[in-house]
């Protein structure tokens, strides 16, 4: 092999292994964050973690107590909905801050098999691109 192509084939390695190690950073940031939104007439609170699951719930004022049941639950949904569109807005500015990039489609080619997880977490090629049981994860 040509001393430039090794040249070539390093330089290509060592900028993987930065972006790489710049997307597990992203990833651990993305999951420390947690967002708080409150719905537009101010009566719910809602905090939602990384992965948009709600952590909480508060109801700033006794506003709550005049509503009826249906237009409280609207404003949990309204603020359940805004915090987790703060929350994936926050976590896609922390993946481009990191350089990396989200498909906006799949074409059944490689981007999807591979498992990103794996990928992260140091897998081998052959495990990174190994077929994915059907219904999602594997990851246990």
């Amino acid at each position: 092999m040509s001393s430039s192509l090794q040249e070539q084939q390093q330089q290509a390695l060592e900028e993987f292994k930065k972006q790489r190690q710049a997307l597990i950073d992203a990833r651990d940031e993305i999951r420390t964050i947690s967002v708080t939104a409150r719905s537009r007439d101010g009566v719910v609170e809602v905090t939602v973690g990384h992965d948009g699951t709600p952590s909480g719930l508060r109801f700033p004022s006794n506003k709550f107590k005049e509503m009826t049941g249906q237009a409280l639950a609207a404003s949990v949904l309204e603020a359940m909905t805004a915090s987790r569109t703060q929350m994936t807005t926050r976590a896609m500015a922390v993946i481009q801050a990191a350089g990396g990039t989200a498909p906006t489609s799949l074409d059944g080619g490689v981007l999807d098999r591979v498992d990103l997880g794996k990928l992260l977490d140091g897998g081998s090629l052959e495990e990174v691109l190994a077929p994915r049981r059907p219904g999602g994860d594997d990851r246990g």
